[in-house]
């Protein structure tokens, strides 16, 4: 440049423009930009207004994880419900990434596609117009005018930056589009797989190996079932950080934690509550300091948890470096008070008898409130539960029908039989049916002898003259005999077979079935062929199982009508023979390789016996073929219709009464 044709002013404003530049890079955090910019309208919110962190300030942290200048790659967060994640973290980093970083390619991934697309259209469109930033919004194809930048598949933005709303299950979209920025919600409800394409979290984080030096992959999830759970192999795989504030007495830095007691001293610290005649007296939830005893309010909880009182910890080392995870259970929420804990809590254990009330909700409060994986193996069937099925009303062979119309809602209406076969005994049972499938267990008993000889007189020929010949008589009167018999065929098969064969009608071999857990249509039992030509059925133990769990659960009062599908038991079976009732449990099955979950399976320790746990599901099933080939053949219907079953099948077509005993049985 010829310095004679500059002008000396020009000199001294470029100067003085020079001199007013930044001599530092200012960076915007996901938490500044969400501070300083998003507005929540009502449609998303009962208290709109700019977001603050002060209402969930353990967010914030983990918020500016994904801020372009962390270090951080991977982020985890295992959360109870009520807490705000998805709002303060996913969506939050999703408006920072439009308004600052602009360039990045996004996916949002959730179980479901239509979850996704559920979330772009109800929360984050929203947050875009709330929050000045619809105009950002635009297709990076700018040469067609027509398009906006948004469609179901994909929202495009100024700079040249899109995001995908997705589902686990959609294969496609996961193996096909390069990621920098992965965020997937929820991932305790994804599949275990997606077909060939495998674990859709491997499938996922493979798309962001191009921004390996840049990527950020963030799971957030309440977790579901210990063993399987998604999200606490990520958090276990992080660096494990939790939330601990101060005691506001002794400033000792604590985890706010459910109460626990010290064995020694029985001091109980964390959260705890007085009961007044086993109920909860309102006002007394209250959170004790582990170190000095002091009790906390839940008007203290702000504080507890402010900014200034409290700080996340790591607690273990990360599987690699810039692997981050968030532990944090409801006890932290503002929108969800402790009492609320407490009384959720109460409405799922039994604190009298420490026991499950309801093993349903004592999920749903491990899960939800305090943030962690339940385990199932913890819902073993306890003596106290079956031991209360038994009733002094009735005696092993006798049928109690004057109890059965107080408390069943009429008489029994049908007797089944179920025979489980072992090498030196025939285990035996008998079960009565009233409405809505509550039961009576009439009989118990085992043929003791060589089940090898279809001819020996203590086993096989005791039991056909048992199954023609027993009659069973009510205390009103009423005659019953056996409608239906079962026989498995696990044991000695082709000598199941061969006795079953005896018969047209009424004794059929069964064989246990495991459940199909691919399969969308669930079969309690099936038809099947024996090798001599003659039916058999397949049964879905498992489901049946899972059934008589439940039941063997429930509680009765002993003064209102019981429950559908009521379990009652004579007054002198054995103790012995009712914790056959107590023996299986139910797990989760592990794949010990890959540690995915391959299903469930009810399991039983090796030498216990559990015969009259299989003979339940034996007869329940005897029930279920009943009803169906009712409905079947003289309805004509394609399901089991039990209303019409109780109104018609055991009614007298003269009399209009119940029958007792239908002559013929399964055709």
């Amino acid at each position: 440049m010829n310095d004679k044709y500059v002008n000396p002013d020009q000199y001294r404003w470029i100067a003085s423009e020079l001199e007013s530049l930044p001599t530092e890079l200012e960076i915007v955090t996901p938490s500044y930009w969400a501070e300083s910019s998003r507005y929540l309208p009502p449609s998303v919110t009962n208290q709109p207004g700019y977001y603050r962190f002060d209402v969930a300030p353990y967010l914030k942290e983990i918020c500016d994880c994904f801020s372009v200048d962390s270090p951080v790659r991977f982020v985890s967060l295992m959360k109870g419900a009520q807490l705000g994640a998805t709002v303060g973290v996913l969506e939050n980093v999703i408006g920072y990434l439009i308004a600052h970083v602009k360039n990045a390619p996004v996916m949002l991934l959730t179980a479901e596609a239509e979850l996704a697309n559920q979330r772009v259209e109800g929360h984050i469109i929203p947050m875009l117009q709330a929050s000045g930033l619809e105009s950002c919004i635009q297709s990076t194809d700018e040469g067609n005018k027509r398009k906006t930048g948004k469609t179901r598949q994909r929202i495009s933005w100024y700079g040249g930056g899109s995001m995908i709303p997705a589902g686990a299950k959609n294969a496609n979209k996961l193996r096909s589009h390069p990621i920098q920025f992965l965020l997937r919600d929820e991932i305790d409800a994804f599949e275990d797989d997606v077909g060939a394409n495998g674990d859709p979290l491997k499938t996922s984080e493979a798309r962001t190996n191009s921004y390996e030096a840049t990527r950020k992959v963030g799971d957030v999830s309440t977790p579901l079932i210990k063993g399987t759970s998604k999200i606490a192999r990520r958090f276990e795989l992080g660096d494990q950080r939790r939330y601990y504030v101060r005691c506001l007495k002794c400033q000792h830095s604590q985890v706010i934690r459910w109460r626990r007691q010290n064995n020694d001293t029985g001091e109980v610290t964390g959260i705890t509550w007085d009961t007044e005649d086993g109920r909860l007296v309102h006002g007394s939830v209250r959170y004790v300091c582990e170190l000095c005893g002091h009790a906390h309010r839940e008007e203290d909880k702000r504080k507890l948890i402010s900014f200034e009182n409290a700080e996340w910890k790591p607690t273990a080392k990360p599987s690699q470096p810039n692997f981050r995870s968030y532990h944090i259970n409801a006890l932290y929420s503002l929108f969800y008070s402790w009492e609320a804990c407490v009384i959720s809590w109460l409405q799922a254990w039994n604190e009298e008898s420490n026991t499950v009330r309801d093993p349903y909700a004592l999920q749903v409060f491990y899960n939800n409130i305090l943030g962690e994986p339940y385990e199932i193996r913890g819902q073993k069937l306890k003596f106290e539960n079956v031991s209360s099925h038994r009733r002094s009303d009735y005696s092993c062979g006798e049928i109690p029908n004057e109890f059965a119309k107080e408390f069943c809602l009429g008489p029994v209406l049908l007797v089944t039989c179920a025979v489980d076969v072992h090498k030196d005994n025939l285990a035996v049972a008998t079960v009565g049916w009233c409405r809505d499938r509550r039961s009576f267990l009439i009989d118990y008993e085992r043929l003791e002898g060589d089940t090898s000889q279809l001819d020996d007189p203590t086993t096989w020929v005791a039991l056909q003259d048992y199954i023609e010949n027993k009659w069973f008589i009510a205390d009103d009167g009423a005659q019953y005999k056996i409608q239906l018999t079962l026989v498995d065929s696990g044991y000695a098969k082709d000598t199941v077979y061969q006795f079953c064969s005896q018969y047209q009608i009424g004794v059929y071999p069964i064989k246990g079935l495991g459940h199909n857990n691919k399969s969308a249509h669930i079969k309690h039992f099936m038809h099947l062929n024996t090798p001599l030509g003659n039916t058999a059925f397949g049964v879905t133990v498992d489901l049946y199982k899972d059934r008589w769990h439940n039941t063997l659960r429930q509680n009765w009062n002993g003064l209102d009508v019981q429950p559908p599908g009521h379990f009652n038991a004579p007054m002198n079976l054995t103790d012995k023979q009712l914790k056959e009732l107590t023996v299986e449990v139910k797990r989760e099955k592990i794949d010990t390789v890959t540690g995915r979950r391959i299903g469930h399976v009810w399991h039983r320790p090796d030498g216990v016996r559990n015969e009259l746990w299989d003979l339940l599901v034996y007869n329940h099933a005897a029930l279920d073929i009943i009803a169906w080939d009712y409905c079947k053949g003289a309805l004509e219907a394609e399901m089991v219709s039990w209303a019409e079953f109780y109104q018609h099948a055991l009614k007298d077509p003269e009399t209009e009464q119940p029958m007792y005993f239908v002559p013929g049985g399964v055709k």
